[in-house]
């Protein structure tokens, strides 16, 4: 039997996501989240926000060698700091690094990149 596909509207995307129901719009309109119009209505299918999270998370396919991921996982960024992955669930609780959830869980954290890159730079700058 196959599994039905499922359509979210903007605001199930923004909740699921953890982004502004305007920066879900926005990702529409720059035709970087695929979405289907009915009428004035906008809905994004299952699989096209997967693939958009994907393209993120620098997972979309590993045959080739792509940019960088915008956007990193808790574990990813544990490794790249060489901290385990609690202490990096803390500093994302206590808001010392910029993420955002996109569901319920403790591996549901994203990191964006810019923000990775401002917390290396605020530590390496209290121990210069």
């Amino acid at each position: 039997m196959e599994q039905e596909k499922k359509i979210y509207t903007i605001n199930e995307v923004s909740e699921l996501v953890g982004i502004s129901e305007a920066e879900v719009i926005r990702m529409v309109m720059i035709k970087k989240l695929p979405a289907i119009r009915v009428g004035k209505a906008i809905r994004i299918k299952e699989e096209d926000l997967e693939d958009f999270l994907n393209s993120f998370l620098g997972e979309e396919d590993d045959k080739h060698e792509g940019p960088e991921p915008v956007l990193y996982t808790a574990e990813q960024v544990a490794k790249i700091l060489k901290l385990s992955v609690d202490n990096i669930w803390n500093l994302l609780k206590t808001g010392k690094l910029k993420g955002f959830k996109i569901r319920e869980g403790r591996s549901s954290w994203r990191i964006p990149a810019d923000s990775l890159e401002d917390f290396i730079e605020s530590r390496t700058r209290k121990t210069s």
